[in-house]
């Protein structure tokens, strides 16, 4: 473990109260934390509007996937559609803190406790947010963070409040994670002080699409979704599951998640973190235009200091309204469409329906970055009626 790893580490322990162990990705803690504390064969509730690879992860942890009603509300699980029987089948739930709206954890974690069932945070959403007097990731036992998604740095953290577990959890770690040779070291940091360069000159936006011209890139998903092949996906689970198993899918959007990050890489990331506050308040300002502009829900209540990931706008004709932005020179990400009962095949999860309009999280919202508001606004206002509300976002 190099100094900066330590450095994020004791960042998150100062910030959460509890113990922190740096990993190459937010998607390894997961895994992690399912291997430590669950047992293959054990029923976790996940939401529905949820990562692809997420729900890979679970599958390659050996976890059955129970998808779960959402919250309206907030694009959440709702626990109060959870029966109480349901709820004594599972031995876990986890959050998702959708764009860095948090999941009503108090619910949750009442529920969790009268049944006996491991609460999880995937907090990768949600590195600002708080619920009540406390932020997200100090509430259960353990919670996953991502650094690639506020700080735009590489790895994740994994957050735990049982100390003595660090240990195991670091034996975990070590034997899924994939060092570099010495050639590759030097390889990718060869890359990265070119990519710094292109960076100071402006240069990486034009270089980068010259390169996906003459080596344009495979996609990796069919619309918002990842591709799968069921019989694939069941021979990798009966074959006793584990990443090298699921490699193929819990891979995708990148494909580094269990290698080694660069020391400098690491110390960039560091540095992001120490600077949170100022990235902070540029989210902040920016949810604020974009909240102001009406297209979210009248039921969706956000506290005014969170730094959300994105800002969920809700629009008809959401696909046409992507593609637009996209030819503007604006991608937006991070749609989870369909949702993951109806992606997901029987085989491979269990169901609690959702309401209809608990689906607008899926099929009409339309995920903005808060740090992209300005030019976000700017196609916008050049863009005569190209946002119009649709008829369930009230």
């Amino acid at each position: 473990m190099t100094d900066p790893a330590h450095g994020i580490e004791e960042f998150f322990r100062r910030r959460y109260d509890r113990e922190a162990l740096y990993v190459p990705s937010g998607r390894l803690a997961l895994y992690l934390a399912f291997r430590e504390w669950l047992r293959p064969g054990d029923r976790i509730l996940v939401s529905p509007v949820n990562d692809d690879v997420v729900f890979f992860t679970v599958l390659a942890a050996g976890l059955v996937p129970v998808l779960g009603p959402l919250d309206r509300a907030t694009g959440n699980l709702d626990p109060s559609a959870v029966d109480d029987g349901t709820c004594s089948s599972l031995k876990a739930v986890m959050t998702t803190n959708l764009y860095g709206i948090p999941d009503r954890m108090d619910l949750l974690d009442e529920r969790c406790r009268r049944h006996g069932v491991l609460l999880i945070e995937d907090a990768c959403q949600a590195l600002d947010s708080r619920f009540g007097d406390r932020r997200i990731g100090q509430i259960s036992p353990v919670a996953a963070f991502s650094l690639s998604k506020h700080v735009d740095g590489v790895g994740g953290v994994l957050c735990f409040s049982e100390g003595n577990r660090r240990l195991s959890l670091a034996r975990r770690a070590e034997s899924e994670i994939h060092r570099r040779s010495v050639t590759r070291r030097a390889r990718d940091g060869v890359r990265l002080l070119f990519r710094d360069a292109a960076d100071r000159t402006g240069a990486r936006r034009s270089l980068s699409a010259l390169r996906h011209r003459i080596h344009p890139a495979e996609p990796e998903r069919a619309g918002h979704r990842m591709p799968y092949d069921l019989a694939q996906v069941l021979r990798a689970r009966d074959g006793g599951g584990g990443l090298d198993q699921f490699n193929r899918w819990v891979r995708v959007d990148n494909p580094n998640y269990r290698t080694e990050p660069l020391s400098r890489k690491i110390t960039r990331t560091l540095a992001q973190l120490t600077r949170f506050e100022d990235n902070r308040r540029r989210r902040l300002e920016g949810a604020r235009k974009l909240l102001s502009v009406g297209f979210t829900p009248s039921s969706l209540r956000v506290a005014a200091d969170t730094a959300l990931f994105r800002v969920p706008l809700f629009v008809r004709r959401r696909e046409q309204v992507l593609g637009h932005f996209a030819g503007q020179g604006l991608h937006l990400d991070y749609v989870y469409d369909p949702p993951l009962d109806l992606y997901a095949a029987p085989a491979l999860a269990e169901r609690i329906p959702s309401s209809a309009p608990a689906l607008a999280w899926s099929r009409d919202v339309l995920p903005v970055d808060p740090l992209r508001a300005d030019q976000f606004l700017s196609i916008m206002k050049t863009s005569s009626g190209i946002l119009s509300p649709p008829e369930e976002s009230g």
